[in-house]
């Protein structure tokens, strides 16, 4: 497996890696300068040009894809009632003029309740049950005027419908009765029906939509087991049994025209007719369409509605039908929902909602003309739902817009890009909205601040119930939170990826909120203060002009030890404050001085006063009475001239940031809302500033035996448009691992795992590395260097003498009772005796092979006094016990050897290899077999019976090949190099009177400089560490302890 390259997901509060700590040298202005205070430079220079268009781009806010909605309740003779969208009650709209208006006092009307016209001539309405009295009384109201009268509903009585400006009630069951009743005032007029045969009942759907008009009404009853109908004249109240309308089915539906009594089966695709004047007559037939609804009959026409030739998410079609015969033809493209069902009219007329497309919906009137044929009339038409922008932001690339439709809140989120011209990517709204409990920016005002930065969202306050909430909305994926707020009211002051800062109204304090836990962790008076990532700065009361920072922490519920502190310059207190990677913009309100403080130069400048936002090198500001938009450049660490970079005339409101205008302080664009609600998104002609790491969270290191990853998680000033991670040794400099990712926003944090290993898989060497991070951004080919920092891989490829994990070499000593203490490399070049931990037989010799088995732990070959050779398996620790190590026999015999001893690697295959000297002087190659045992064995020298020592001691040259000294009778010292073929170069002699010494070990790095080093004890007992060059030689003999000659043996 190869190394990692970037995590697909980011956890804010995810718990630390084990052993992970901050270890980051980050290019850029730390907050860790000694306190400077710099006068207040001269004032800003008069203003330039404005940039050039054509770094700018226009989005035009969505107009809704589906149209306005529009209920049509009842129609009247000369209007009708309907309810729309975005309307609050119910309205009146006149079918001659359209002209609209609300009913007065005619708010709500309960669930359930019908709305009939009375008819006669008029536009009185009759609405049941009363919504003041309840089913015992009908309401008639005037919706000219909005007055209502209540009449009463005779006991037993239902109202059922309206007809020639009476009211029909009736009495369902087997004791059935219809009265018409009057509806003038203090009437008691009850006229009941007559004509019923006596053994009928009167159903409740007794009278049916458009089955009523001033001439009549169709009454349904039943009557033998059958349903049948009527025709009821209102002038006499009596009922007239039609019977060729006589059925099986309960669900017959029935209509009238001027002329014609219709009736048709749902499911059967015909319709019946004949003359209303002679219901005796001649039954007619229609064939309908076997997709058709029947909504209307108007004059000589059926109207069924239809599926939609084309774009059926707008509603079906109307089509018209003649009754004498004759093609079908469509009335209207698309209706809406409301309008598949037959709408009550006063006359031989009714109302559809509905038109092509959204460009021209509308209600229309369809009529009859003297002739029979249609007419169809927009009467009122209902134009798209627009929408409003009532507040944006600029977040690294994304525009951030607060639509508002018909008084419902959204965010929606679109790409303008990194580089330097914005572009206008899709609009995509986020699913969880916005409540509508959301805090207006001032009192009577639509407009919604919110604010951007924290990485649960997008900071707004929302009030319910008396109580004010924080709440935050980053995307359809991530849960929103809601904090609540000690106080009530107010607004966000400044946000960061933990931490938002909540101005509070009631009582006047500032909160420190961290989303993600759900706590407010510090209240203090209301104060200016700003936001970036970890570091809160705030204004000094006492001391005017004084700015301190500190680091935050989740819990950091008191002021923590300032971390800065600048000083204006100027005398005032500032009210308000904006803070990035190097800027601090400070402001002491309008009208009063205001300026910018170069955190890396450590100098302040003035700029000009008003309303401002802090941008990347730059500030704009609102000037209300030019109604512009103004910026002042500062990147090179110094003002230029204003300029203007747009028109924006003044809102009205005490403060239009983020409503009407913003700025993206971490990828330079600006935006501001025209009086067309069309949004401006500018570039803002400013160069990029190099990224920065604003924060970091990177572990400390890998273990690639385990699968223990190494990961850093890194949060920039600005996005990226790619990246690039190298993991080197930090001694000698050799890359182990490139990890790479492309495009980061910077929202999250840019996120990488190493597994510990190198490209191909092969594990590196314990010990120190160096990470550096460099990226590309703004289109710029040169990479930037962002940061760097150090990293440890443990128990990775066993180095020279290394028992455990760190890279430090080890050091076994045996006494002379076979007692073996165990002693550790420090990082001050020495070793520290970790004490006594096991026993062996003192007849055993030692020997110190490397990792024998491919586990990657260092193992020991212990021969005994029988010559048998056992390998046994070290854990991680400078500890081998016979007792508890395992171990595997090797062979035996091995009693003919008077030197056993490990070069390092002879044969180049990275496995640690066994010189042997016989008797005889002869010296034999053991190579490892990669399964923790040798090959045969290789004869590679004689007559070496010369020398009273043979050492391997590792890669001294930095070959990769494991060398050996040896000592010959006189005390010289000599070199020999492995040539990777698994034997030794020429001899080389490095010095004389070493007989002086009764041990030489080949203790690898113990210096940790990258070159193997040599230890060696005198007869006295003294130890001494001499530092290896790299080249093959030793210098500068430096003593390390006294009293070792308590050792047998040193391995």
């Amino acid at each position: 497996m190869g190394p990692f390259t970037h995590a697909p997901a980011e956890f804010p509060y995810r718990r630390r890696l084990r052993g992970a700590r901050l270890v980051v040298r980050a290019l850029t202005a730390g907050l860790a300068f000694a306190a400077v205070a710099a006068p207040l430079a001269a004032s800003a220079p008069t203003a330039q040009a404005a940039a050039p268009a054509s770094q700018e781009i226009v989005i035009t806010t969505p107009v809704r894809a589906t149209p306005r909605a529009d209920k049509p309740l009842a129609g009247g003779t000369t209007g009708f009632l309907h309810q729309q969208e975005g309307l609050d009650g119910y309205t009146w709209t006149d079918y001659a003029s359209g002209a609209s208006k609300q009913v007065p006092g005619l708010r709500t009307l309960p669930s359930g309740t019908f709305v009939r016209p009375v008819g006669a001539g008029g536009d009185l309405l009759v609405l049941y049950p009363s919504p003041a009295l309840g089913e015992g009384a009908y309401t008639v109201l005037d919706p000219h005027t909005g007055a209502l009268r209540e009449m009463p509903v005779p006991a037993g009585y239902v109202v059922r419908g309206t007809v020639a400006g009476k009211v029909m009630a009736l009495r369902t069951g087997l004791d059935a009765g219809g009265l018409l009743l009057g509806i003038d005032p203090g009437s008691t007029q009850s006229s009941a029906f007559t004509g019923l045969p006596t053994d009928s009942m009167l159903l409740s759907l007794a009278v049916q939509p458009h089955a009523a008009d001033d001439r009549g009404a169709l009454i349904s009853y039943k009557q033998a087991g059958q349903y049948r109908f009527g025709l009821l004249d209102p002038a006499t109240a009596a009922v007239t049994p039609i019977p060729a309308m006589t059925s099986s089915r309960a669900d017959l539906r029935v209509m009238l025209t001027a002329d014609r009594v219709l009736w048709w089966a749902p499911g059967v695709p015909t319709l019946h007719w004949m003359p209303r004047a002679d219901v005796s007559a001649q039954v007619r037939d229609l064939a309908l369409p076997s997709d058709s609804n029947p909504v209307a009959a108007i004059g000589d026409t059926f109207l069924v509605v239809r599926a939609a030739v084309s774009d059926t998410t707008l509603g079906p079609r109307v089509t018209a039908l003649p009754l004498d015969g004759g093609e079908p033809s469509t009335v209207l493209d698309h209706i809406a929902s409301v309008s598949t069902l037959a709408l009550f009219a006063a006359d031989d007329s009714t109302v559809f909602v509905g038109g092509s497309g959204v460009g021209d919906w509308a209600a229309h009137r369809v009529t009859a003309g003297s002739d029979g044929a249609l007419s169809v009339k927009a009467v009122l038409p209902l134009p798209s739902v627009g929408t409003d922008v009532r507040g944006l932001n600029l977040y690294r690339g994304t525009l951030n817009r607060v639509d508002e439709i018909l008084g419902k809140l959204s965010l929606y989120q679109q790409d303008v890009g990194i580089a330097a011209v914005p572009i206008a990517g899709t609009a995509k709204p986020l699913s969880a909205g916005m409540p509508a409990s959301t805090v207006r920016c001032a009192a009577g005002e639509d407009c919604v601040r919110v604010v951007e930065g924290n990485s649960y969202g997008h900071a707004f306050l929302s009030e319910a119930d008396g109580k004010t909430y924080l709440e935050t909305r980053v995307d359809s994926y991530t849960s929103h939170t809601q904090t609540q707020l000690p106080g009530s009211g107010g607004q966000v002051l400044d946000a960061s990826r933990d931490y938002v800062v909540v101005d509070g109204a009631s009582p006047k304090t500032q909160y420190l909120v961290v989303p993600g836990t759900g706590k407010v962790i510090r209240s203090r008076p209301v104060q200016a203060a700003a936001l970036w990532y970890s570091t809160l700065w705030s204004t000094s009361t006492s001391a005017p002009g004084t700015l301190t920072a500190e680091t935050l922490t989740l819990s950091a519920s008191s002021p923590g030890k300032p971390i800065r502190t600048v000083t204006t310059g100027a005398a005032c207190v500032p009210t308000e404050l904006q803070a990035s990677a190097r800027w601090l913009y400070w402001s002491c309100g309008d009208g009063e001085q205001a300026g910018v403080y170069d955190l890396t130069n450590n100098r302040g400048f003035a700029v000009p006063s008003g309303q401002a936002m802090l941008g990347d090198g730059y500030v704009v500001r609102h000037d209300r009475t030019a109604g512009e938009l103004k910026l002042t450049d500062f990147h090179t660490g110094a003002p230029a001239a204003e300029r203007t970079v747009g028109d924006l005339p003044g809102s009205g409101l005490p403060d239009d940031r983020r409503i009407t205008w913003t700025v993206d302080k971490y990828s330079g664009h600006i935006a501001y809302v025209d009086d067309e609600n069309r949004v401006h998104v500018l570039a803002d002609g400013v160069p990029d500033s190099a990224p920065v790491i604003a924060l970091a969270d990177v572990s400390d290191v890998a273990e690639p035996r385990v699968s223990w990853y190494w990961s850093a998680y890194f949060y920039l000033s600005r996005p990226l448009d790619s990246w690039e991670l190298t993991i080197s040794h930090k001694i000698t400099g050799r890359k182990v691992a490139t990890l790479t990712g492309m495009a980061e926003r910077g929202g999250n944090a840019l996120t990488t795992f190493w597994n510990g290993r190198e490209p191909n898989t092969v594990v590196p060497e314990s010990g120190a590395y160096t990470w550096r991070l460099t990226a590309k951004y703004s289109g710029g080919t040169v990479p930037a260097q962002l940061g760097s920092g150090v990293l440890r891989v443990d128990c990775g490829r066993v180095p020279t003498h290394v028992y455990d994990c760190d890279a430090r070499p080890d050091l076994l000593a045996v006494r002379s009772d076979g007692k073996l203490y165990s002693y550790e490399g420090q990082s001050n070049r020495t070793l520290r005796n970790a004490g006594f931990t096991a026993i062996w037989p003192t007849s055993s010799l030692l020997v110190p092979i490397g990792d024998l088995n491919g586990d990657l732990q260092a193992d020991l070959l212990v021969r005994d006094s029988k010559g048998a050779l056992r390998a046994y398996w070290g854990f991680g620790q400078v500890y081998f016990a016979k007792s508890t190590n395992k171990s595997t026999l090797i062979g035996t015999g091995w009693e003919r050897y008077n030197v056993l001893t490990s070069p390092g690697d002879l044969t180049g295959d990275g496995r640690p290899d066994l010189v042997a000297r016989d008797k005889s002087g002869v010296l034999w190659m053991y190579a490892a077999d990669g399964k923790g045992k040798f090959k045969g064995r290789v004869k590679i020298a004689s007559g070496q019976g010369g020398y009273t020592m043979m050492v391997g001691v590792g890669d001294i040259n930095g070959d990769g090949q494991g060398d050996m000294l040896g000592r010959d009778k006189s005390g010289y010292l000599w070199r020999w190099y492995g040539n990777g073929k698994g034997t030794f170069g020429g001899r080389v002699r490095l010095a004389a009177g070493w007989n002086s010494y009764n041990a030489v070990i080949g203790i690898g790095d113990l210096t940790q400089d990258g070159k193997a080093d040599l230890l060696s004890r005198d007869t006295k007992g003294n130890l001494y560490r001499w530092t290896g060059t790299g080249k093959g030689t030793f210098i500068s003999r430096v003593k390390l302890a006294t009293g070792w000659n308590v050792y047998k043996s040193l391995v």
